[in-house]
Parts: C-alpha cells; structure tokens; sequence
C-alpha cells in the first residue's frame, strides 16, 4: 500500500473543529465485552475491523513476543498528526486492551456515519491524526494469566512455575512469559528502579538491562518510526493517572493542563510524584526522550494481583471512551506549534491536496461491487478536478520554503498525482468503456438487420479495433479486481457480440478472397480455399454451440445471412468447375482407381504417393455440389464418399505411424522423458482407433506390421 511508508511522519492539517452533528448511538460492532478477551480473539477482531473499514483502518504485525506470538498495531484515521493508546503491558491487564479495541471499533463506526461521538466530530479528528494503538503489547504474559500453562512448551514449565513461586495459579502474573515486567523496561532511569526481586518473576523483575525484552525493544523501535506526539498507555487498577517525569517550567505546565482534562473526563486522580520517581516506564521514556506529553491511565478501582472483573467494563468505557479522541486531537494542536506560518501555510495546502486524493480511492475501489458500480458519477469528476486544483496550489504554495521543507512536502504531492493518476486511469476506462457500449449497440442493430456485406465487414473491424483499444486502456486500471469488474461490464458482452458472427465475417472475407482469384485465374490455391471454407462452416456451428450454452441466446443464429454465404459458396463452386472443367464421372472414375491402388498395397512408407493424391481427392470432393446430381450421379456419388473415407482414415493411420517411429527412435537414442513417453502411448491408442475403423483386413494387418504396434 502506496501510503504505508507515510505512517511515521505525516503533515499539517486544518485545527479540528468540533461541531454539532448527529450523535453516534450505535454499540460496537465487531468488539465482544462480554467474554474474557484473549490474544486469539483480539486478532480476529483487529482483521475485520480492517476489512470492514479498509479506508480508514489499516494494521501491521511490529514485532514478534519471546514466545513467537504477533504484536500488532492497528492505524485508525487518515491525519498526518501522529498519537499512540496501547494497552497490556501486564499480564493481568487485558482488560486495557479491550478499551483499546472499543476505542478502533466505535470510532470508525462514528467517523463511517459522519455522526458525533460524545461532542468530538470523528472524521475532523481522524481527517487530521492517525491514531496508532497497539491493544496487547504482551500477548505472552496475557496467555498464560488466562489459560496457565497449557499454551507453552512443557519445556519451560518448571522455569515459569518457578517464577510464580511454585504455584499453578496464573492470576496474579504481571510480567512476559520470561518472568520481566515490560513497563518497568524502558531506559528512563532505569539503574534507579526499586524493589526489584533480583530475578525472573511474575512481577517487577526490570530485566538483566533497559531494552532487553523482545516485546520492549519493539515498542520502542515503533515509538521511534512514528514519533507519536502523544502517548497514552493503558493500565490497571487504582482509577489514578500518572503524567509528570521530571519535567520543569512550562513543559510541565502544558502537561499539567492536559493531564488535568483527561482527569477530569475520567474521574481518576492525577498523582503528583514527592522526591523520588520510579522510572522504566514507557511513558517515562517517551516523556523523558522525546520532551511530549505521555500519560499511564490506570483504570478500575483498585482490584488486587489479578485482572478487572468484566462485569466493570461498562463504568470503565463510559469513563474513557473519548480519550483517545482527545489525545488524538491534542496531538494535533501540538504538531501545528512546530510549523512557522509560511510552512504551515505550505502544509495545510498540501494536506488539502493529499487527503483530497485519498478520498478519490473508494470510488474506484472499495465502492465497487458489482459492474453496475462503474461508473463516473458528478460527485467523482468534482472531487477529481478539485483533487487536480488543489495539487496544483500545493505545489505553487512550496515556493520560499527551504529544501528539506520542499523535499519532505514534496513526497506527498508526488503522493497525491499518483493517486490522482489512479482515478484518471479509471474515469479514462469509464469513457472507453461506455463508447464501447454504444458502439456495440449500433453493431448488434446492424447483425439484426440480416445482411453481410462490406460495410458489415468494416464495421466488425471496427468494433475489433475499439475492443483492443478498450483492453489496454483497462489494463491501467489499480487493482486487479477492479480492472476484471471493468472488463466484465465492457469487454465481454462487446467479445460476445463479436465473436457471435465471427466465422460468418470470415467466411465472407474469405469467399470474396476465392471470388478475386477465380476472376483473376489464379487458381493454385483455390481448392485449398474450399476446404477451408468447409472447416469454417463446421466451426460456425460448434462457435454457437458453445457461446449458447456459457452464455444462453446470445450466439443466435442468423439464416438470411446464412443463405446469403452459401448461395455465394454454390456460385464460387459452379464458376471453378466451368474454370477447371471438374468432371463429376471421371472423379468418380479417379476414387475407384485410388480404392483399387489402396487395396493391392503390399507396403507402406512415408513417401507413399498414394497420400498425396487421397489428399487431393479430398479437396475436390468439396467443389462437388451433392444437391445438383441426377440420381446415378447420386450413387456414385455416395460410393466414393464412402471410398473417400477408408482412404482418408488409411491416410491417417499412416501419418500417425510415421510420427511414432520418429519418436520411438528419439526414445531409444536416449531423449526419453515422461512428456515423450505418454506422448507415444496417446499417438499409438489413436493410431490403433483409426486403423480398428477400417473394412481391409490385409491392410490392417500391413499397417500393423509396418508400425509394430499390435
């Protein structure tokens, strides 16, 4: 996805504005609080959360846990501000990651509905941050607190029994499944964290050094890559909120005051440190390295060494559920302190381009369904050419800018054309497409009119010309489905109509071909010509046989043109026979004296010259027009046609022969494979099929010999 590598940094959009719109009533829809929410469910929700809202909801697996279990972030908005909510640093702490989940489900529910959620407008907030959660950073530590041991290496369970003082009971775990606790981790004076018990254990243990966890180290790697300006983690219990690291003068103030609103949402108690902090945390850290605001929520009242009671998630949500939007939008105002006026000025215009062209995708993309969602409509081309308007003040707005400032502003513009590039390439195929349609409108008029002739001809070619020319154009089209879906509503019923006179135009062509060289006298390759006529004729009717059954009535046939082709094939046979003279009694006479040649054959070769005149035959029996015979005629000619027809099959098992010695020789020289050998045996099964068809035994018997196949 073209916008995956703008994840970590994104840039200026507009102040959100909160105003009244219809408030969100509606309960989450994907996200169970009911049930104890573990690793496994956790993930499933994650997934469809992103299928259902594929615009607005994107994950990615950051790092793996000592046990190999995935740690995922998921990014909900659109914004280029940047804030992070996590949950589940501890063990028995899970129930933050139900908050977290809420928080993904019920926003986009809101920001899809255009309502209010609890006075925040959702898609503002989320049109101008990103919020990045990572709902479960110890997935280990969560396993085994809900289901003990039975989901670990047997290998390992002495250790972690050890760990928990010898006691089978789970509960109370804290730390990862290596015994460390994840949040006491962090290098924030970390060399000063106390009441460690000096080793692996299901609480407090610091690790043997800052950063050692495989959990802690993706955490802080994420952190890095997309430089949140805001952090909230989520923990459990006491209904207090952690927020000061040793910040001083007016850092401290602006984290007072926030810290002082989310307190007031929520109701939980701001802890103001005497003396000594701990340290290790990842909002120490973040608030330490990074000089931003971060803030540990501990939700619940105080429960003991165990998790939240579910049967609390309902006072806890109604306290926190709009903390992630006001993080979200907090972060925001902070991002837009670090720009001077010129810049922000720049990067709101680009913001503007940019998020303009992401709102082009879901109308060539996930809008479409079916074939009747494509199309062009005037909401479509308005925001295109306001997508194009605002790329193009954007770019005229970089001027005076420094360069790093151009350069980074200039990734998203580049970003912007292609998106905007994507919607051309659709709208373009849209145009193509319809032109097409009518096009084949105009030729379906012509076919039913019932005549062939050139201007029918030029007009197959030209429908021809505009397929192809449709195809490429819908080969630009983004996404593979969506460029079948164009195809299915363009392309095919154009193929369709088509091909359904495909072999009548060939046909024709070919019959004014044979009319040219007749009238021309050019003769050697008439009768070749005729049989290929014939083998088109055949082909005609099997082309409509299966286009009727794939596509039922929509190869019909058409008998006036029909009569029109085989009363021009009847004058073309007459007017070569009076040409070359063709003497229906001495053919007659030529076919017994070949069946005799055929049956006094004592061997058979490859240059046998008996096959090049059965070949002949078989080109003149079609200039022969059956219905025009007397009656004698009639059983003469019936005679040879039956004759005709030993001969063509002895001339078949011949060549069949003839190509398994060939490759019996291949076979015995050494350039044997499977592909050769089923090959062989396929030609011999065929050749024995041709040969039990005819009447002479003794030939029979000499192909049989001559081939060595019994």
């Amino acid at each position: 996805m073209r916008t995956k590598q703008l994840c970590t940094f994104f840039f200026l959009f507009t102040l959100v504005v909160l105003f009244a719109l219809p408030e969100s009533t509606s309960a989450a829809s994907y996200v169970s609080n009911n049930k104890v929410y573990t690793y496994e469910i956790m993930e499933q929700d994650i997934k469809e959360l992103a299928q259902a809202y594929p615009d607005l909801i994107s994950y990615k697996v950051i790092g793996k846990s000592e046990y190999g279990r995935n740690i995922y972030a998921v990014s909900l908005g659109k914004g280029t501000s940047v804030v992070q909510v996590n949950g589940s640093h501890h063990a028995r702490e899970w129930m933050t990651t139900m908050v977290n989940m809420n928080m993904i489900d019920q926003y986009a529910n809101a920001y899809k509905n255009g309502s209010s959620y609890h006075g925040y407008n959702v898609r503002s907030v989320l049109n101008n941050s990103t919020i990045w959660f990572v709902p479960m950073v110890n997935p280990d530590g969560v396993t085994l607190q809900q289901f003990g041991l039975k989901k670990f290496p047997s290998s390992d369970h002495a250790a972690i029994i050890k760990m928990n003082d010898g006691s089978m009971d789970f509960r109370r775990w804290k730390a990862n499944a290596k015994g460390i606790d994840l949040n006491r981790q962090y290098d924030a004076d970390w060399n000063n964290i106390c009441c460690s018990p000096g080793r692996p254990y299901f609480k407090n243990y610091p690790g043997p050094r800052a950063n050692y966890a495989k959990e802690t180290i993706t955490m802080v790697d994420f952190t890095n890559k997309t430089k949140p300006e805001m952090v909230v983690s989520y923990h459990s219990s006491g209904e207090i909120l952690y927020w000061d690291f040793h910040q001083t003068g007016s850092w401290y103030d602006r984290d007072h005051a926030l810290a002082k609103s989310i307190g007031k949402t929520t109701g939980y108690s701001l802890i103001y440190p005497k003396g000594y902090q701990s340290g290790g945390g990842l909002t120490d850290w973040f608030i330490s390295h990074y000089k931003r605001p971060a803030f540990t929520i501990e939700i619940s009242p105080y429960v003991g060494e165990t998790s939240v009671p579910l049967s609390y998630f309902s006072s806890i949500w109604s306290e926190n559920k709009t903390i992630g939007l006001y993080a979200a939008n907090e972060g925001h105002k902070l991002f837009l302190t670090k720009y001077n006026p010129v810049k922000a000025a720049a990067t709101k215009k680009v913001n503007d381009a940019f998020l303009a062209s992401k709102s082009l995708s879901p109308y060539h993309t996930s809008n479409l369904k079916t074939t009747a969602d494509i199309k062009a409509s005037t909401s479509f081309i308005s925001l295109y050419n306001k997508t194009g308007s605002l790329i193009k003040t954007a770019e005229q707005s970089l001027t005076g800018l420094t360069k790093s400032d151009r350069d980074f502003l200039s990734q998203y513009i580049v970003e912007a054309k292609s998106r905007k590039l994507d919607a051309a390439r659709f709208i373009d195929a849209v145009y193509v497409g319809d032109q097409l349609l009518e096009q084949k409108g105009r030729f379906t008029t012509l076919i039913n009119q019932n005549k062939i002739d050139d201007n029918f001809v030029a007009q197959y070619n030209a429908m021809s010309s505009s397929i192809n020319k449709a195809e490429q154009v819908m080969s630009s089209v983004y996404g593979s489905q969506y460029r079948q879906l164009t195809r299915d509503k363009y392309i095919s019923p154009s193929k369709i109509a088509r091909e359904s006179v495909i072999y009548e135009v060939s046909r024709y062509n070919l019959l004014n071909i044979i009319e040219k060289e007749l009238n021309n006298e050019q003769f050697e390759q008439i009768e070749e010509r005729f049989a290929v006529l014939e083998r088109l004729e055949d082909r005609s009717v099997q082309i409509k046989e299966a286009g009727n059954k794939l596509y039922p009535g929509k190869y019909p046939d058409h008998p006036e043109i029909e009569e029109q082709l085989v009363t021009l094939r009847e004058s073309l046979i007459q007017q070569y026979k009076k040409i070359v003279g063709i003497d229906e009694a001495v053919f007659f006479q030529e076919i017994e004296q070949l069946y005799t040649d055929y049956e006094s054959l004592t061997t058979i070769s490859s240059d046998l010259s008996l096959l090049d005149s059965i070949h002949h035959a078989e080109e003149q029996i079609t200039l022969i027009d059956e219905t025009s015979l007397d009656a004698e005629s009639k059983v003469l000619y019936d005679e040879a046609i039956s004759k005709l027809s030993e001969l063509s099959t002895f001339k078949e098992a011949v060549l069949l022969g003839e190509e398994i010695l060939v490759l019996q020789a291949e076979i015995e020289a050494g350039q044997s494979d499977e592909q050769k050998l089923a090959l062989v045996n396929e030609k011999q099964q065929l050749f024995n099929e041709k040969v039990s068809t005819l009447l002479n035994e003794a030939i029979k018997q000499l192909l049989q010999e001559t081939y060595s196949i019994q």
